[in-house]
């Protein structure tokens, strides 16, 4: 195994080999860590002030603490009869009787009913604006396994299913920007792109070379990238340096030192549109270690996948529906749409985004749709996995069927707390005869699943968090080379993994299991 030099002479960013898990010390944003810091002070200052603020008034009118219990078996009541799932009902009730002179206002606050009523009101404006500039194409011949998942996508968010495009599967970080970087060095009209992380390093200076030279060219050039994702990792000087140079640069949800519960909602897409005829998703975010260049977990595992033809338009006007809602704009999408050209192909390509403003779990329902239909293999890559118990019902059951389940996790944590809950979640499986494996001395980044019909291949992870709170990206496809290519890498992954068994399983650690069942209680909320 060898320690890879990632840029090239040629300027290309080099495929590197399975490595050793290493650290390598890298400039960091000071100012970014400090916004943070200080960021994260304040909030925690105004939660202690209200908390405070509380129990003195519970102190002084102490009739409020019957009204307060009072208040709290309602919201209970309330939680027991809505549609969160069981584990998200148990964790709020638990909160609401722990913290039950405040918790109800917590609740109520945090309901997407009243925490977007004014925003949902705003896409759903731009919803109607655009709902009628595309069409459902005749989906007779399309198998029916594939279908189901055509229609639920075209009925819940009005993704059109298209079958003269064709798809490229990325299996690492770096084979999706050197793909990435070679098409927008081609691009003649405009260029967009919409990114959770952007973090100065080599290759956002890759990235920016291309892209003010595409301005410079007449090219309309944007980017939206999530503030919280971004704050500690994109410079203030490099911010204005993109702006200065004519790039449109947009910021999503911008984090604030206030106690705004909405800052929990975050852009977590992963999208490049270029010229309304190619464009691109996956798991990779614009920063260094998704390309191996800087080495955070050990060695970075990441997938993507490219979008050649009219299938584009679906991402095209994701991100433009996504611009005039932040920006207030008034787009004219027409001018953007019907690009590229048709394809002689028969596969079925569905790009398609999830937001919290839809009236549906679209992630986690086209995740589930994918399992209800197959009949032979149930393959997933993840980082973090933390389903509700239909996602794992649903799993445990296939499996049970004779469906060859596997999953792959990582072996390296980020988030050693996500980590406890994903691995714990992951090894109760293994009694029902799933696969667990996880790749050595790397942090897998991917999120990908794959059945004998089809494929999804994005930015949603299975977690409850990509599946309701954040903004995601996907594409669903049945593309024969397509599937052929990410069940390789499926192969291939599994060849640098550990399998999990019922010897090494980290349930096996007494302390293990404690801590995976207390940070189980709010894995609602991860």
């Amino acid at each position: 195994m060898k320690m890879p030099n990632n840029l090239g002479s040629s300027g290309k960013i080099k495929q590197s080999e399975h490595i050793f898990a290493v650290k390598i010390k890298t400039e960091s944003n000071g100012m970014g860590v400090l916004k943070t810091l200080l960021v994260m002070l304040l909030i925690f200052l105004q939660a202690t002030v209200f908390i405070a603020s509380n129990v003195i008034f519970l102190q002084v009118f102490r009739s409020y603490s019957v009204i307060a219990i009072v208040l709290t078996i309602i919201t209970c009541v309330i939680v027991l009869s809505s549609e969160y799932n069981g584990q998200a009902k148990a964790t709020w009730i638990l909160f609401l009787f722990l913290t039950y002179s405040f918790g109800y206002i917590f609740f109520f606050l945090s309901d997407k009913r009243i925490l977007l009523l004014k925003s949902r009101k705003k896409f759903n404006k731009i919803n109607e604006k655009t709902k009628n500039l595309q069409k459902q194409i005749d989906l007779t011949d399309v198998k029916e396994e594939v279908k189901t998942n055509c229609n639920y996508l075209y009925n819940t968010g009005n993704f059109v299913t298209y079958k003269n495009s064709k798809t490229k599967y990325f299996s690492s970080g770096t084979q999706l920007f050197d793909s990435i970087l070679e098409d927008l060095e081609k691009a003649k009209e405009f260029i967009f792109i919409e990114y959770f992380i952007i973090s100065n390093g080599v290759l956002l200076n890759r990235v920016l070379d291309i892209l003010k030279q595409k301005d410079q060219q007449g090219v309309d050039v944007r980017i939206i990238y999530d503030d919280m994702g971004s704050h500690s990792t994109l410079k203030r000087k490099t911010k204005k340096q993109i702006i200065s140079s004519g790039i449109k640069l947009q910021d999503f949800n911008r984090l604030v030192p206030a106690l705004n519960l909405a800052l929990n909602l975050r852009d977590h897409r992963k999208i490049v549109v270029i010229d309304g005829k190619i464009s691109y998703t996956g798991g990779a975010n614009l920063a260094d270690e998704y390309v191996n260049e800087k080495r955070l977990h050990g060695y970075w595992k990441d997938t993507g996948i490219k979008i050649e033809g009219k299938a584009t338009d679906n991402l095209t006007l994701s991100f433009l529906k996504q611009w005039e809602f932040l920006t207030k704009e008034d787009v004219n999408y027409e001018q953007y749409l019907n690009k590229a050209k048709e394809y002689n192909t028969k596969n079925i390509v569905v790009p398609f985004v999830t937001n919290p403003h839809s009236s549906h779990s679209i992630a986690k329902n086209a995740y589930a749709n994918e399992i209800a239909n197959a009949k032979e293999k149930i393959y997933i890559m993840t980082p973090y996995f933390i389903p509700d118990e239909t996602i794992i019902n649903m799993l445990i059951n296939k499996a049970i069927s004779g469906v060859d389940v596997k999953i792959i996790l990582p072996d390296v944590a980020d988030k050693k707390f996500v980590y406890f809950v994903s691995r714990s979640n992951a090894e109760k499986l293994l009694d029902y005869g799933i696969k667990v494996y996880t790749m050595t001395s790397s942090f897998v980044h991917s999120k990908v699943m794959l059945t004998e019909n089809s494929a999804i291949v994005g930015s949603i992870n299975i977690d409850l968090r990509s599946f309701n709170q954040q903004f995601e990206s996907a594409v669903y496809t049945d593309e024969e080379s397509t599937l052929k290519q990410i069940d390789c890498d499926f192969i291939n992954t599994i060849n640098h993994s550990e399998e999990v068994t019922i010897k090494n399983k980290k349930r096996n650690s007494f302390w293990f299991r404690i801590l995976a069942g207390l940070f189980n209680l709010v894995s609602p909320f991860m």
